[in-house]
């Protein structure tokens, strides 16, 4: 084979869960990549070295009639401009699909999310829906290559990408913390897309307030978009010392927030993106799940500590509740020791 497209435009942990598979897909085929990315996730392709060109699914312009046209137009020439011997479809909804079938390709195959989305697969990929994320990847591709999954190496390192390393150590700078590492740095993303899996801003900054506690020589940095940086502040002024508390939310692009969290010794985040980013870089995680399933799409790393509330309603997987007794059934204290026997094992 020479070519492959990979179709996976969200969101950051999904695309990350895919990345052992179109390595494997790459190697084993001999074939480079194109990928089908949302605008926002795109850079995260540069540590993929066998992509070489990100195709970029507009998602909010494909949405609004006004520039629907333009895009689609845009999108469908870029989806047609190679000729691809299969595409492979790691979202599995009817919107993935149709676009998968859009593109010039010998055979388009994934694995149906959807029901819907089955009949414009040409060849359908099997995989355990119970399984995590990222293995129901693996098992596609291994479906796909016609191997058993544990026949193959899976196992996929995210290296530096020196661009992004250059750009982490400037915002380090910019906001005053040293490069000589002689400090402990503890990466933080208090953020979430849905405020169910969102721990309130004072669960944060008494957990920070422990943790320094027992590792004095600690610094916290807080990572997130620029929605998140209101919470952010509230959690440094919390704490009982600030200024070991750098915020950092709103200031990084995705290669940014790659780069700063390789430098950390523990990262500690709800159920969100960087959680993902973190556990790719085999940077040790402790987090936090209430209304979403760690056994589905937790960190997917041996070193790792999972928090969660052992109530009834657990993995409600809805995005509001009424009452958020998930976030006080975790106390910071419990959380604190977790991080210190993560630390501790280092």
């Amino acid at each position: 084979m020479n070519r492959l497209l990979i179709v996976k435009p969200s969101s950051l942990g999904d695309i990350l869960h895919a990345f052992p598979a179109a390595a494997v897909l790459c190697r084993e085929t001999g074939a480079a990549a194109d990928w089908l990315v949302h605008p926002a996730f795109a850079p995260l392709l540069h540590y993929l070295p066998c992509v070489k060109r990100g195709i970029l699914f507009e998602r909010r312009r494909l949405g609004s009639l006004r520039t629907f046209l333009p895009a689609w137009f845009s999108l469908r020439r870029e989806l047609k401009r190679e000729k691809y011997d299969a595409v492979i479809d790691f979202q599995g909804l009817l919107r993935s699909a149709l676009l998968g079938r859009t593109a010039r390709a010998e055979i388009c195959a994934g694995m149906p999310h959807e029901w819907i989305a089955r009949p414009f697969y040409g060849r359908k990929l099997s995989a355990d829906p119970h399984l995590h994320a990222l293995l129901r990847n693996n098992a596609a591709a291994a479906d796909f290559l016609g191997k058993p999954a544990d026949e193959i190496d899976f196992s996929f390192r995210l290296e530096p990408v020196e661009e992004y390393v250059r750009s982490a150590r400037t915002l380090l700078g910019k906001n005053g913390v040293p490069s000589d590492r002689r400090n402990m740095l503890i990466g933080i993303a208090p953020g979430a897309r849905w405020p169910t899996k969102q721990w309130p801003p004072a669960f944060f900054a008494r957990l920070i307030g422990e943790i320094g506690k027992i590792f004095p020589e600690a610094l916290f940095l807080l990572f997130g978009s620029q929605a998140d940086a209101e919470g952010a502040e509230t959690i440094r002024k919390s704490v009982p010392d600030p200024e070991r508390v750098v915020g950092f939310c709103g200031q990084t692009e995705l290669g940014d927030l790659v780069e700063l969290t390789r430098l950390c010794s523990l990262f500690i985040s709800n159920d969100s993106g960087p959680m993902h980013i973190a556990a790719a870089l085999d940077i040790p995680v402790l987090a936090f799940f209430g209304a979403t399933s760690p056994v589905l799409t937790g960190p997917y790393t041996r070193r790792k500590a999972i928090l969660r509330p052992g109530l009834p309603c657990e993995q409600c997987f809805r995005h509001r509740c009424a009452d958020m007794k998930c976030h006080g059934a975790v106390r910071p204290e419990d959380a604190a020791a977790a991080a210190a026997r993560l630390l501790e094992r280092e």
